[in-house]
Parts: C-alpha cells; structure tokens; sequence
C-alpha cells in the first residue's frame, strides 16, 4: 500500500485508471473515453504534472494504481481563493474499503497548506448517493443542482455542487483529532 503526490513516472499507471474510469463509468466523468483514449502521452503526462497549484494523489496497491483524485486551484486573482477536486475514482475491487477518504483527506491536506485557498469544490453525479455521503463526511455542503449537465446521447443527468472551506476543513480536523 502507497500512497503519493503522481508525477511524470506515473503517466502510465494514470493513463491506464483513468482510460478504464472513462470506460467503465461513463457518467462519473465529463470527459469520455473516446475524447481521452485519442490523447497522447504527452496529455496524460500533463494531467498529473504536479506544480504549485495542482496535483494528483494515487494509491497503489502492489505496484497497481487503484484510486485518484486531482486538485487544481484558480489562478485568476480574483478567483486563487478558490479550488476544484476531479477525477475522483477507484477501482471497484477497491471500494467501501475507505481508501478514497484516504486519499481525499491526504489531498485536502495538501491543498489546505496553499496560504490564499479558502474553498475547495466538488461535482458529483446527483444520483451518486455514495459520493455524496463521502464528501459530506469530509465535511462538504452542497450549494445547488446544475441540471442538465452531463449528456450521454440518450439521457440528461444533473450534478449536485458542493464546497468545503478552510474554516469548516479546520473544524473537521480538530473534531476527528479531539476523538483520537
């Protein structure tokens, strides 16, 4: 079991989760498998490039790269307060096993510590009720509903958006650390 920040080594190990995320569970993502699979190298090296204001944590389980998650903050200056978490998946073999809290905390974490990010935000399916009890455990909110926003070529699906800020993330880790 590893955890880690991803970096150009792992484009492969990404490329491969992320292809069959696309492919498995479509509706789970904006993108689809065929925009993504047409990508080359060089894309999905890009998507896990970790800077300043973005990065991708993976967990491996005996060298396989089961479960991400992606942060990226605004850069505008009017926006740099602000943050988005995506590419959220894990293999089904891997699920209802708490890994992707795991890896969300350790992302949270992680993004907390840039001095300017105050909100973090979050998209997920609104019928995806086990996403949704995750996040709101991590302490997210939902703030509204975009209808319509996914399209699969037959059916329309609404997304629920959710935030956490920086106060009520501090809140949360004190709680869970009072417990301890």
């Amino acid at each position: 079991m590893d955890i880690k920040i991803l970096d150009s080594n792992d484009f492969l190990s990404f490329k491969r989760i992320r292809l069959f995320a696309l492919k498995n569970d479509p509706m789970a993502f904006g993108s689809s498998y065929e925009e993504e699979s047409q990508k080359t190298d060089s894309y999905f090296k890009n998507k896990i490039k970790q800077e300043k204001n973005k990065f991708t944590i993976g967990f491996f389980e005996s060298g396989q790269l089961v479960n991400i998650a992606s942060f990226t903050q605004q850069n505008n200056l009017k926006e740099q307060h602000k943050g988005e978490i995506t590419s959220v998946y894990c293999l089904n073999n891997y699920r209802n096993q708490g890994l992707t809290k795991k890896v969300l905390t350790i992302l949270l974490d992680k993004a907390f510590l840039i001095p300017e990010l105050k909100v973090l935000k979050i998209t997920v399916l609104s019928e995806n009720e086990p996403a949704k009890k995750l996040y709101s455990s991590l302490g997210f909110k939902k703030y509204g509903r975009e209808p319509y926003s996914l399209f699969d070529g037959e059916k329309y699906y609404a997304e629920d958006l959710m935030y956490l800020n920086y106060e009520a993330f501090i809140t949360q880790q004190n709680i869970i650390t009072s417990v301890k």
